[in-house]
């Protein structure tokens, strides 16, 4: 009896995902009526428009989940047809997988053409992680292409993302917007949680006022369901050198965790197992301290070690956190390569064999964390030092020509200290601009004729340092010759330049400030 109980309950699951997959979740009926009613003429600042939206998210207690999402949007202009020419999902294959189930284009008429997922779909890695000089095989993107799509067409796609493997296991995190740049008419979110892993942590931020209504969690069969509904939405506006538009729209925080101090600790357990030193990594840090009096001779030496003589890339090749978890030292130690996690792992084992206290930590390059929620969604990895005022000497030794320990292009940024009793999310400190400036000293004269002869010294500092400095060491001395030619032709019109030079000699001499020197000369000023 109770084996046919449990046969009739596997059936009804698969029949109710069967269902799911052919028709959706959304009413076919409602969505078109709805439509029709969106126009240009309501709609004048509109290239499209997000007609509904369903997402279901289905998380069990040790944090794999199903995510449905089943949305309609309308097309009102030649540039929003342009921009859903070609529809695309990112995932990494190490912790799931992402697919399309079906797209359809409805016409205005209500004919309904499906599109050929077989023919019109592609899946691929992800080409942009080369610029970084990285190689994840499981980096993936699935792109379908729209060939048929119009003006006044209505999309339809119901996708579903599975993931089998979450970052921090038993735990859950989300992060869902509620305002884009497109109107949003419905838009409705349901997480489906078991009692025994709840959401401790939520938070609407940035909120359109009368927008967004969250239910009141219904407990049921040992399960909790979380419901939130968006309606009329207004479409945010872009603006020049804004904030990415996601952290500063209306959007919805989840998580599992209780606090950073979980995520803290989760991240030093995983880096630790790595942390074992050899012999030859001893031998090296004796060398480079040997003589060095002080803390910071002492660090700088080695983060210059690492910095400079461990090259930055990799393969993520890693079982237990693809794209967190860092390699074993030794190996990036032998190796002299690594991603920033393998360099960070390194540079803190060998600042430890040097007596200092050490840390790895990961940090957001990228707009702040909403600091509310804790989430594990961190994009690099760097490492911090306690000095004896218990504050944080911050350092990042991926990048191979900085001369300052923390690249000005990480200040104001979220990071997370990994310790074996937890930490807090804080935000790196601000670097004042007169620390990152191009100082130029410009001394000529002109003749009674017009032509100018004049020297300048140019010394870079903080950002403009790191910037030039990495510029100049990609360069060939002929191609370095032809940009500073270029700089100065732009600023005077026929200038010829005479003379350059570019100190240190050796560029990649961090302990020196990077300065150029030049002569030149131009006719009829």
């Amino acid at each position: 009896m109770r084996l046919l109980k449990i046969s009739l309950l596997f059936c009804l699951i698969v029949s109710v995902a069967w269902a799911q997959t052919a028709t959706g979740f959304l009413d076919a009926r409602e969505l078109q009526r709805a439509a029709a009613a969106v126009t240009l003429a309501e709609y004048p600042d509109a290239d499209d428009v997000l007609v509904d939206d369903y997402v279901l998210t289905t998380y069990e207690k040790d944090g794999t989940s199903v995510t449905w999402d089943d949305w309609g949007s309308k097309i009102l202009t030649e540039k929003g047809k342009q921009n859903n020419r070609v529809m695309t999902m990112y995932y990494n294959a190490s912790y799931s997988k992402a697919e399309f189930i079906f797209v359809k284009i409805i016409k205005a008429d209500g004919s309904v053409r499906e599109v050929d997922l077989a023919r019109q779909s592609q899946e691929m890695i992800d080409r942009s992680q080369m610029g970084s000089n990285i190689y994840d095989p499981n980096n993936k993107i699935i792109q379908v292409s729209l060939a048929e799509l119009e003006v006044g067409d209505l999309i339809r796609a119901l996708t579903r993302r599975t993931t089998f493997k979450p970052r921090v296991p038993d735990s859950f995190s989300d992060f869902q917007t509620f305002e884009y740049s497109s109107p949003i008419l419905r838009y409705v979110l349901e997480i489906n949680a078991p009692a025994e892993l709840p959401l401790r942590n939520i938070i609407l931020k940035d909120e359109v006022p009368g927008t967004v209504v969250g239910s009141k969690p219904k407990t049921e069969n040992g399960r909790i369901l979380y419901r939130w509904e968006a309606k009329n939405v207004p479409q945010a506006f872009p603006e020049p050198a804004m904030p990415p538009l996601y952290t500063v729209t209306q959007r919805l925080l989840v998580s599992t965790f209780d606090s950073w101090q979980d995520i803290s600790r989760w991240y030093w357990n995983i880096s630790v197992p790595h942390f074992d030193a050899t012999n030859d990594m001893k031998i090296k840090v004796n060398e480079l301290i040997k003589g060095k009096a002080g803390h910071e001779e002492k660090i700088r030496a080695i983060f210059r070690f690492v910095s400079q003589e461990i090259r930055y890339m990799g393969v993520t090749l890693e079982t237990e956190a693809p794209g967190y978890e860092p390699h074993d030292v030794s190996i990036t130690f032998a190796n002299r390569h690594g991603v920033c996690r393998d360099k960070a792992a390194l540079l803190t084992v060998m600042l430890r064999l040097a007596g200092l206290e050490a840390f790895p930590v990961l940090i957001h390059a990228g707009a702040k964390k909403d600091p509310e929620v804790p989430q594990p969604f961190f994009n690099h990895a760097i490492v911090a030092v306690l000095k004896p005022d218990k504050s944080y000497q911050l350092m990042d030794p991926t990048d191979e020509n900085t001369r300052d320990l923390l690249p000005a292009y990480l200040c104001n940024r979220s990071y997370l200290v990994a310790r074996p009793e937890g930490d807090v999310l804080r935000t790196s400190d601000i670097i004042p601009y007169n620390q990152n400036l191009g100082k130029i000293k410009t001394s000529g004269k002109i003749t009674a004729e017009g032509n100018l002869t004049c020297i300048s010294q140019v010394v870079m500092e903080g950002i403009n340092d790191n910037a030039y400095r990495g510029m100049l060491l990609r360069r060939t001395p002929d191609q370095r010759q032809e940009f500073f030619e270029a700089v100065l032709k732009g600023i005077i019109p026929g200038a010829r330049l005479v003379r350059f030079d570019i100190l240190p000699a050796d560029l990649q001499d961090t302990s020196l400030p990077l300065e150029f020197h030049l002569s030149f000369t131009a006719p009829s000023v």
